[in-house]
């Protein structure tokens, strides 16, 4: 919660950021509001005007660009009240912004700094701005699904359960020490902890015998377990290349940020699917 104090602290005005985020589409620039819960405490007087203004910074993310915007109210000046009120700053973010947002963030909550001022109307006996930040932090699933309202992308989330099979319990926290090395930009590890994470998935499905059966036969003649055999076998040996620097051909591998995702949730997908089998 931010604390602007006003008057030599005869009052002050608390700003605390709710964890939303709403769009309004525009062509490649978008409108992003935030909303703010309003308290007044001491000896401030009812329905004093304020102007709130500051800007918006991306916060606690890895980025070479961190300044997102000027924000401003929308309504104009707000009202101090004798209750808890509701403002909305907004700023504008293009389609720029928003890739190197979800890049920067790798799957977590998005974490945002409102720099403010806030400038007294009426009423001021002292200086008539006071200045303090408010830290944003929105969820993962409400930022996903603002922007896919927006449609400026698609997420697909799948949730691996934690079960009592121990070898897939294992495989769901690689998952999850997957994404973590995603955000610390560590590619090749996510990568290798996504090979780990099918261990448990090829046993299940019998994807070695299964796979050597495929082959055996022309591709549009294999049944579905089949199917799914190749493609686990094929993921399997394609995420071996991190952990592995065989001379002359995984040596030469390298990782991208968009490699990792891809074999985090191609892991993530496939032991997603062990939920019913025993």
């Amino acid at each position: 919660m931010a604390d602007f104090p006003f008057g030599m602290n005869d009052y002050s005005v608390d700003v605390q950021a709710q964890h939303n985020a709403t769009f309004t589409q525009g062509w490649d620039v978008h409108r992003l509001a935030l909303t703010f819960e309003v308290t007044a405490r001491g000896n401030y007087t009812v329905d004093a005007p304020f102007l709130v203004s500051g800007s918006l910074w991306v916060h606690e993310i890895p980025s070479p660009a961190s300044y997102i915007g000027a924000l401003h109210a929308p309504t104009g000046p707000i009202g101090l009240k004798a209750y808890k009120t509701h403002l909305t700053l907004e700023t504008t973010v293009t389609d720029r912004q928003l890739r190197g947002l979800e890049k920067a963030r790798a799957g977590a909550d998005l974490t945002l700094r409102a720099e403010l001022a806030l400038t007294a109307l009426a009423d001021a006996k002292y200086w008539p701005v006071a200045r303090s930040q408010e830290i944003i932090r929105i969820p993962h699933a409400t930022w996903s699904n603002a922007l896919t309202q927006l449609d400026a992308g698609a997420f697909v989330d799948v949730l691996v359960p934690m079960t009592p099979v121990e070898a897939r319990a294992t495989a769901a926290r690689r998952i999850r020490e997957a994404k973590a090395a995603i955000r610390d930009q560590r590619y090749e590890h996510a990568v290798t902890l996504a090979r780990q994470a099918l261990d448990p998935v090829r046993k299940a499905c019998d994807t070695h015998k299964l796979h050597d059966q495929a082959t055996k036969k022309r591709a549009g003649e294999r049944n579905q377990e089949e199917r799914w055999a190749v493609l686990i076998q094929s993921a399997y040996a394609l995420f071996s290349g991190a952990p592995h620097d065989d001379s002359g051909t995984t040596e030469n591998f390298s990782w991208t940020r968009a490699d990792a995702v891809a074999a985090v949730a191609v892991a993530a997908g496939l032991l997603a699917r062990l939920e019913d089998r025993p």
